[in-house]
């Protein structure tokens, strides 16, 4: 198993953060390697919801990967989903916590397996990933968030 983790602090309100973050269906507005999502269970997000996300391989290909949400704690604002593809399979958990400022922090934690998972551990590129979407989601979330001018 591999696992990268980072953190970043975000100028929005935890709740605003939470409500970008919960979206799933804005996967592919933010979440590397993501190209396109499927939404498979229809409702709301919630454990066992699945969706099918197109992601990008290294080698340019587009992989479908099934997505389970195993986790989705709106009071304590975590949410974990794993996803298996050709290759890898791994976890993708989040969470928003409060910061003194009254700012959000976004906790992310990606793991896998596979040889995927191994090639993009190897190459350091797990933990490029992990920071790419955290700064991804920091811009979307911010530019939602910010008052017009």
């Amino acid at each position: 198993m591999h696992s990268a983790t980072d953190t970043i602090e975000i100028k929005a309100t935890p709740e605003q953060t939470w409500q970008v973050l919960s979206n799933l269906r804005r996967l592919p507005e933010w979440y590397v390697p993501a190209q396109r999502i499927k939404i498979l269970t229809t409702g709301p997000v919630r454990e066992d919801w699945q969706f099918v996300l197109g992601v990008k391989t290294l080698s340019g290909l587009v992989l479908d990967a099934l997505g389970t949400v195993k986790e989705f704690d709106p009071e304590n604002r975590a949410i974990t989903w794993r996803g298996q593809a050709t290759g890898i399979s791994g976890d993708s958990r989040w969470q928003v916590v409060a910061t003194e400022n009254g700012f959000a922090r976004i906790n992310h934690t990606f793991q896998g397996q596979g040889w995927l998972m191994f090639l993009s551990h190897t190459l350091g590129r797990n933990r490029m990933t992990v920071r790419k979407r955290l700064e991804n989601l920091k811009w979307l979330v911010e530019r939602d968030t910010s008052p017009m001018v």
